[in-house]
């Protein structure tokens, strides 16, 4: 590869640059390369200045050499380009064979995605930036020869924007219980067994993943049989039909951070089995249980990362919209080569909503569900489910989860819930049938648990300690900071009509100031957890404040998009003292506990 390339690369998408290091060179066929006109392609360039009419982003499907992606840079100097190269040979030839890293270089080509497995990740980035419009363009090549694959790929980002947007509503929805799960349970990483120290501690065995479904009615005794066979894991309610009906999972996983689960668990029996919480989960739950609890992390909680300073390389949960998906992933960490599903009807058969046992629900708010359940399903028996956008939602994740984890065998059990790919049916009398030669102890989970007590690591204590002392500190301090910048902001309006230098000076002020109230390293951790929506907002605008020319605009942008997130931010500071203050009395708790 040209050096000049590599250098650019390493630094600004490094993401291309550790995949290209797998390329074979062999490879570098000629009739996988993408070869553009060397003439500037004017008839191109007009039809895309027609077809991008005021949108700021674009997302450009196909690299090539870089030619055309020179000339959209050049036409168009006031906006973004996302790239997506699908070939990453091709991408990789043009890397070899030139030195573009002028190109690479240019700030306004913001990112370049090369394979199928990066194209979510140019999504991601998309929705985070764009505002209401995006221009979706091609290389002439591709809309010649592809423009099915572009209108695929066109069509499965709108899906992924749907998804993101609602994911955004849901954390907005949730923020203030979820930070504050986050930060409450951070004590709790230092007195509890984790998932991460419980990896393949179990390798080998069957898990039963039970579900609240109506099926599990059916099947519940089919389920106290195998549990002398199989991890028997309770995801979230269903353990309220599982002791109603004497049987103790080895396990009950529970992820959701709103209070109303603390309803499923008052009942002390639904709190006597090991319990695996997520940072996510309602943290009076796992409060009430002295001991036999795991910790565990999701990859979505910035916060715990932060504070705990771990990352990606360690064992993070992924978020799935139903605790099946965190219990699916709990047994595999746990070491189960094979999972089973019960109680998974992902639909209302029967027009029922929950399994006998599982009360946590008014009647009211089940014929609310029902009324809902406007959509219809292919079961497993052949026939046809109601269901609703939630649990479609919820089918998707869980078919997800099984093609990610490939290795493990999946079947579904639910004897009338719907079908699940990837986890062919097998009825339950027959999954019984296969393991009844193995055993499991009933209280094996605790039993390891017991034989492998947790050990308190004192200096992590210690560097997580400081860091909240640090944030509540810098919190203090943020207030004066936000309100030095609103001050300013209060006068660029006015400035940039009447002293448009000064405005220029004003502004370059400003953002260094909200530079470095940015750069702090807690600071996207914490507020992306309390204000998404906001920040969302401010973060699709900022490519338009960016290279707007006229100083009176872009004046009026800072004003209403900067101006609007600080004064949501130091509405947030009172009750982010109070979650922080809190966070560290319960990490002196247990500082009195190591004393003692």
């Amino acid at each position: 590869m040209n050096q000049a390339n590599l250098e650019v690369l390493e630094h600004k998408f490094p993401h291309i640059a550790e995949k290209l290091k797998s390329i074979n060179s062999s490879e570098l066929r000629q009739e996988r390369v993408v070869y553009e006109r060397f003439e500037r392609d004017e008839v191109w360039l007009q039809a895309v200045k027609e077809l991008i009419d005021e949108s700021k982003i674009l997302f450009v499907y196909g690299f090539g050499q870089g030619l055309s992606i020179a000339d959209l840079l050049e036409e168009f100097p006031d906006r973004w380009l996302f790239v997506y190269e699908p070939d990453e040979v091709s991408f990789n030839s043009a890397m070899t064979e030139y030195d573009i890293s002028l190109l690479l270089s240019h700030p306004n080509l913001y990112w370049i995605s090369v394979g199928d497995d990066q194209l979510r990740m140019l999504f991601h980035l998309l929705c985070s930036y764009m505002q209401e419009r995006l221009a979706f363009i091609g290389l002439r090549k591709f809309l010649e020869d592809q423009i099915e694959v572009l209108h695929e790929v066109k069509k499965e980002f709108l899906t992924y924007k749907g998804d993101y947007q609602s994911n955004k509503y849901v954390e907005n929805r949730f923020r203030n219980e979820w930070t504050q799960n986050y930060l409450y349970h951070l004590h709790e990483s230092f007195t509890n067994h984790s998932i991460e120290n419980m990896k393949g501690a179990f390798e080998g065995n069957t898990a039963i993943i039970v579900s609240s479904g109506p099926s599990l009615t059916e099947d519940i005794e089919w389920i106290r049989k195998i549990s002398k066979h199989a991890l028997i894991i309770a995801a979230g309610s269903s353990v309220q039909a599982l002791m109603k009906h004497g049987i103790e999972p080895h396990l009950c996983v529970i992820m959701d951070g709103h209070e109303i689960n603390n309803k499923i668990f008052s009942n002390e029996e639904t709190l006597r089995p090991t319990l695996l919480f997520t940072s996510s989960s309602y943290f009076e739950i796992s409060q009430r249980k002295e001991k036999n609890k795991i910790y565990s992390i999701m990859e979505n909680d910035q916060v715990s990362q932060y504070f705990l300073q771990i990352n990606k390389s360690n064992l993070l949960m992924l978020p799935t919209p139903t605790v099946a998906g965190t219990a699916i992933q709990s047994a595999i960490f746990l070491g189960a080569k094979q999972v089973v599903f019960a109680g998974q009807d992902l639909s209302y058969p029967g027009q029922k909503v929950y399994s006998d046992g599982v009360e946590h629900f008014s009647q009211d708010t089940k014929v609310e569900m029902l009324q809902r359940a406007v959509r219809q399903i292919k079961n497993v028996q052949g026939g046809i489910n109601s269901t609703d956008s939630s649990f479609m939602f919820m089918k998707e994740s869980i078919e997800s989860l099984i093609k990610y984890f490939n290795h493990i065998k999946f079947y579904n059990s639910t004897s009338l819930g719907a079908v699940i790919e990837g986890a062919p049916f097998k009825p339950i009398n027959e999954i019984y049938e296969g393991l009844k030669g193995e055993l499991v102890e009933k209280d094996v989970i605790k039993n390891w648990m017991e034989d492998h007590p947790v050990e308190i690591n004192h200096k992590q204590f210690a560097s997580v300690t400081a860091r909240i002392e640090l944030v509540i500190s810098d919190v203090r301090h943020l207030k004066t900071e936000i309100s030095v910048i609103r001050k300013l902001i209060n006068n660029i309006e006015w400035l940039s009509r009447t002293k448009p230098l000064k405005c220029h000076n004003v502004i370059f002020d400003i953002e260094e100031k909200w530079g470095i109230i940015v750069n702090r390293e807690w600071f996207a951790p914490i507020f992306e957890s309390l204000v998404p929506l906001q920040l969302g907002r401010f973060d699709r605008m900022l490519p338009t404040i960016v290279v707007e020319q006229n100083i009176i605009i872009k004046a009026s942008y800072i004003r209403e998009y900067l101006g609007g997130i600080l004064e949501e931010l130091e509405a947030q500071l009172p009750h982010l003292e109070e979650l922080l203050l809190e966070s560290r009395r319960r990490m002196v708790s247990i500082h009195n506990i190591m004393d003692a």
